[in-house]
């Protein structure tokens, strides 16, 4: 199966209001952990309610993966729950498609 061409980044809105004029995105998992934690869309809503529970200040980076001047690598979660694409490097501003509300996904 062909990775999607749209991965999405959770980002406290703050944090993008003080990049968003600039060429390039980054979050402070990059220089922690060496890269920007993303998800598929359809992993959206459990990394919200896992890491983001009760936050009503977020915003959701969607990412153009064909725009992107980095690598993007799938990798397992701690818990099992899947795969999800982590962005080895900074996100240049043109990958950026949509900046959107966050939703819950009703299962």
């Amino acid at each position: 199966m062909a990775a999607p061409r749209f991965i999405y980044h959770i980002v406290c809105i703050s944090d993008w209001e003080k990049q968003k004029s600039l060429s390039e995105y980054t979050a402070s998992s990059l220089d922690a952990e060496g890269f920007i934690h993303c998800s598929k869309e359809e992993q959206i809503s459990g990394t919200l309610k896992r890491f983001f529970k009760n936050r009503n200040d977020l915003r959701v980076l969607k990412i153009d993966t064909s725009l992107l001047n980095v690598p993007v690598i799938y990798e397992a979660a701690d818990d099992g729950s899947g795969f999800f694409p982590h962005v080895f490097g900074t996100i240049t501003m043109r990958a950026i498609a949509d900046v959107e509300l966050p939703r819950l996904q009703k299962v």
